[in-house]
């Protein structure tokens, strides 16, 4: 009998597991896709969605079109060994990839669910009819995130409408991650668009009009909410090591269980320099497609090798004409060199294209995705299915 390999999820790092997995097998293991959605939203756009309006979703049924990759519409609601159990029935499988993802946390502080737009697919449309009403009578939008998220909704906002009073709120200093000359640019520019830029700040509660803080209310008319992080609750209760924000810890090859890879923003993957991989395309697409050849290979008696990683930088949209690129070290740490402005802008937007070209590039079985390499990562071990 053929073997069976589900991937669960249609977000970047589904679509490319699902395709590349499909590819490589060449008709020896049986290829199920199943996601909630049948839409591909890009997420690296959706500051962009947020202030031009333009949709970033693309059909699940055109990426996979002439793939052998079969769809299956329904909601994953649990993964026993073996067995996916989804609204629409049970599938039977002998390995599976989880790629759930995950969200902005909506339920870091009290209000925020109530009374803020979260910067996720569902709302993008919502978020920019309720800025231009509220730019038309110059009122003010606060932004809760000083993460890469936070900013780039913060500059694409502000430049998109000028009439409107932007706020960023931060807990920390804005994109902590990112070295001190990007900092520094990155508060030169949301000056120059008229951003106020509160750091340090912590939010403990939203209302229908203001933020409640240490530093004293924040009043605000519309509220975008980019802080926190949680991944999707799918494989929650199993018994399976977490982290602390919902991700699954996997081992050295990405296994959860040695039925169940996981990766993308589901997957807690010890990084070379302590802690885990960060959340994102730049990580989840690697690691799907290091998930996709792990399963096939198990399926089909091939080789398995370790995922290795090294982190390329960061892209960062600071509006449509300007930007930062972070280069990092080989331990994954910010280097104090960048490139900033409309070079880092058009970097950025080849970033953004290329997503969607890779996932077609599998499709139609042009080129391998391909991703920067480094050092094997600490194995954690998993424990074997009862």
């Amino acid at each position: 009998m053929t073997p069976h390999l589900v991937v669960i999820g249609t977000g970047y790092a589904g679509l490319l597991a699902a395709l590349r997995a499909a590819r490589i097998a060449r008709g020896r293991v049986a290829v199920t896709l199943v996601g909630a959605s049948d839409q591909l939203v890009e997420r690296v756009r959706l500051h962009e969605q947020a202030a031009t309006g333009r949709g970033v979703a693309h059909p699940v049924a055109a990426l996979i079109a002439g793939t052998a990759v079969r769809f299956v519409h329904a909601r994953a609601l649990e993964v026993a060994p073996g067995r996916l159990v989804t609204d629409a029935g049970v599938l039977e499988f002998d390995r599976a990839i989880v790629c759930t993802g995950g969200s902005v946390d909506l339920d870091l502080v009290p209000g925020a669910r109530e009374h803020a737009y979260a910067i996720d697919g569902d709302r993008m449309s919502r978020l920019f009819s309720e800025a231009r009403r509220v730019a038309a009578r110059g009122g003010r939008l606060a932004v809760c995130g000083g993460g890469l998220t936070g900013v780039e909704i913060a500059t694409e906002l502000a430049e998109a409408l000028p009439g409107l009073r932007v706020e960023l709120v931060a807990a920390s200093e804005i994109v902590p991650g990112l070295s001190r000359k990007a900092r520094e640019h990155a508060r030169a520019v949301l000056g120059r668009l008229g951003v106020a830029v509160r750091e340090g700040v912590r939010v403990t509660a939203v209302a229908a009009d203001h933020l409640d803080s240490a530093a004293g209310p924040i009043g605000f008319d519309l509220c975008a909410w980019a802080a926190g992080f949680r991944a999707v609750p799918l494989l929650a209760g199993l018994g399976l090591p977490m982290a602390a924000d919902g991700r699954v810890i996997v081992d050295a090859y990405l296994h959860a269980r040695p039925d169940l890879l996981v990766a993308g923003d589901a997957a807690a993957c010890a990084a070379a320099g302590g802690g885990w991989l960060g959340a994102g395309c730049k990580t989840a697409m690697p690691m799907a497609a290091h998930a996709a050849d792990t399963a096939v290979a198990e399926l089909t008696g091939g080789a398995v090798q370790e995922f290795r990683y090294a982190d390329p930088g960061y892209c960062v949209s600071l509006g449509r004409r300007d930007g930062i690129v972070q280069f990092m070290d080989g331990a994954g740490r910010p280097r104090e060199r960048i490139l900033k402005g409309r070079v880092a802008a058009w970097i950025k937007e080849q970033v953004c294209r290329y997503t969607v070209l890779a996932l077609r590039a599998e499709q139609r079985r042009l080129l391998a995705y391909r991703w920067q390499r480094g050092p094997a990562r600490p194995l954690v071990a998993v424990e074997a299915v009862p």
